[in-house]
C-alpha cells in the first residue's frame, strides 16, 4: 500500500557557497546593527568595519569548507527503479512519518556543473565590468587637465586650505575634466586625484565649491578609494551572493555620508555641503541626455541625495554630532563582528550538520501498510530428523514501491532487500544512512529539516 510521500530538495551545508551567503546573512546586519551604535563619523576603520560582511564569508569559506558548490539534489521515496538508475553511493534519506514509520529517500536529480558555470560566468562579467570601468577612468584622466593658477588660483588655495586642516600629508593635485562630463570625485589610492568639472567650477558659489572640495579629501583622508575598490573586487568574485551587493551598496552608502559629515566639520557648514549636492543635480542636468549617461556626479556613487541632505540638516539643526570617533570603537565591533561571522562558518561547515531539506506537500501516512520481511520455513533434511523445519534468515522480499514507510526495527532487512535487488539488476550499491531532524522552521506546508550521518 502506497503513501502520499512529498518530494524532497535537499542542500548540502558543507560548501563554499552555502557558508558565504549564511555568514554574509550574519555579518552584515551586526555590522549595521554595530555601525548605528557607534553613530560617528570614522575614517579607515569605519570602512573596514563596513566591509566585513565581504572578507569574513571568504575567509570563512576557505578556513571551513572543502567543497566549492552545494550539492542540491532533488529526493523521491525510493522504488526499485530508483536503485537500478541509481550511481554506486546511495545516499539513503529517512524522514519520520505519523504512525511511527521512517520514509526511505534517494537522490533523483541533482544540480552540479552548471551551478558552477553560472556562477563563473556571473562573478567574470562583474570583474569585466569593473576592469573596463578602471579604463574608463584611466582615459578620463589623460584627457584632463590640471588648473590653471591664473584663473582657478582660488580653487587651487582652497584644496590647500582645506588639506592642512584635514591633517593630509600631501595636497593632491586638482584635474578638470573635458567638456560633457559633470561632478567630482576621488581617484588614485597610492597617488590621490581630485577631477572635478568646470561647469561646477563656474556654477557653484564659492562656499558650495569648498564643501564638494572638502568631500573628496574626506574620501583620501578615509582611505575610501582603496577600501571600496578592493570591497567592489570581493563583491564582484561572489556576485552571485545577492547579500553581498546589499553588503557593497551600504558600503558605498555609508562612505558617501561620512564623507559629508567630515567635510561638514572641516569647512564648519553643513548647509553649504547640502546645497551643494543639490546644485550639483541641476547642472547635472543641463548635460545633453546623449551624453548623460557619460557624467560622473559625485552624489551618484552612493546613497539616496535625499537622505544625504536630509543628514546634513539634521547636522546643521544639531541633531547629530560632528565630532568624530577614535578607531577603538569601530576596532572592537569589527573583532566582535568577526569572531561571529567565523563561528557561524565553522558550525554550518561542521559535519556534524551535513545537509538541510526542504519538505513541502503533507507527509500523511497510514499507520498499516508498512514494508516488513516475511518470514518462512525451509524444509531441510538432516542426519537423524529428516522434514525437520528450521527458522532461517531467509526473507522474502516484495518489490519496493514508492512510498512505503518502514518500521524502524526492519531497516537493516530493508538495507539487505535493497542490496538484492541491486545485485538483481547487476549494480553494486554502496548505501549511506542519514536521518532528518525537524527544526521550528515549521509553516503549513513546509518543513525544514536537518540531515545528518548519525545512526538511526
Amino acid at each position: 500500500m502506497t503513501s502520499a510521500a512529498p518530494p524532497v530538495l535537499a542542500i548540502e551545508g558543507d560548501s563554499a557557497w552555502i557558508v558565504i551567503i549564511a555568514v554574509s546573512l550574519v555579518t552584515l546586519p551586526a555590522v549595521l546593527f554595530s555601525r548605528r551604535l557607534i553613530d560617528r563619523p570614522g575614517g579607515l576603520s569605519s570602512g573596514l568595519l563596513l566591509s566585513l560582511p565581504l572578507v569574513v564569508p571568504l575567509v570563512a569559506a576557505l578556513a571551513f569548507t572543502k567543497a566549492v558548490l552545494p550539492v542540491v539534489g532533488v529526493l523521491r521515496p525510493v522504488d526499485e527503479a530508483f536503485l537500478q538508475e541509481a550511481q554506486s553511493l546511495v545516499h539513503v534519506l529517512w524522514t519520520r512519518m505519523p504512525g511511527g514509520g521512517l520514509m526511505p529517500y534517494t537522490l533523483w536529480d541533482a544540480a552540479g556543473a552548471w551551478m558552477l558555470w553560472i556562477g563563473l560566468s556571473v562573478s567574470t562579467f562583474m570583474l569585466l565590468r569593473r576592469a573596463l570601468g578602471a579604463l574608463i577612468v584611466k582615459r578620463l584622466i589623460t584627457r584632463c587637465r590640471p588648473l590653471e593658477v591664473g584663473d582657478d588660483g582660488h580653487v587651487l588655495m582652497m584644496v590647500e586650505n582645506l588639506a592642512r586642516k584635514m591633517g593630509l600629508a600631501l595636497t593632491p593635485r586638482v584635474l578638470v575634466m573635458p567638456e560633457g562630463f559633470s561632478g567630482a570625485f576621488a581617484v588614485g589610492a597610492k597617488n590621490p586625484r581630485i577631477l572635478i568639472s568646470r561647469d561646477l567650477i563656474e556654477g557653484l558659489e564659492d562656499n558650495e565649491l569648498r564643501a564638494i572640495l572638502a568631500h573628496e579629501l574626506a574620501h583620501i583622508e578615509a582611505h575610501d578609494i582603496g577600501v571600496t575598490f578592493a570591497a567592489g573586487v570581493l563583491r564582484d568574485l561572489v556576485a552571485w551572493n545577492p547579500v553581498g551587493h546589499l553588503a557593497y551598496r551600504r558600503l558605498m552608502a555609508d562612505r558617501e555620508m561620512e564623507a559629508d559629515r567630515r567635510a561638514a566639520a572641516a569647512t564648519g557648514d553643513p548647509l553649504s555641503v547640502a546645497s551643494s549636492l543639490v546644485r550639483a543635480c541641476e547642472l547635472r542636468r543641463l548635460i545633453p541626455v546623449r551624453r548623460r549617461r557619460l557624467a560622473l556626479a559625485f552624489m551618484g556613487r552612493g546613497g539616496g541625495v535625499k537622505h544625504r541632505v536630509g543628514a546634513l540638516l539634521a547636522l546643521a539643526d544639531g541633531g547629530a554630532s560632528l565630532r568624530t570617533a577614535t578607531p577603538a570603537p569601530y576596532l572592537v565591533a569589527a573583532v566582535l563582528v568577526a569572531a561571529l561571522g567565523l563561528h557561524t562558518g565553522s558550525r554550518i561547515a561542521s559535519q556534524d550538520q551535513g545537509a538541510f531539506a526542504i519538505v513541502w506537500g503533507s507527509t500523511d501516512s497510514p499507520s498499516e501498510g508498512f514494508w516488513s520481511p516475511k518470514e518462512r520455513r525451509i524444509r531441510q533434511a538432516t542426519e537423524g530428523r529428516p522434514n525437520k523445519m528450521k527458522k532461517t534468515e531467509a526473507f522474502h522480499f516484495p518489490e519496493l514501491m514508492g512510498g512505503v514507510p518502514v518500521k524502524r526495527k526492519h531497516i537493516p532487512q530493508w538495507l539487505r532487500a535493497a542490496k538484492k535487488i541491486s545485485r538483481r539488476a547487476g549494480l553494486t550499491h554502496e548505501f549511506q544512512q542519514w536521518h532528518f531532524r525537524p527544526t521550528a522552521m515549521l509553516t503549513g506546508p513546509f518543513s525544514v529539516y536537518v540531515l545528518s550521518p548519525d545512526a538511526i
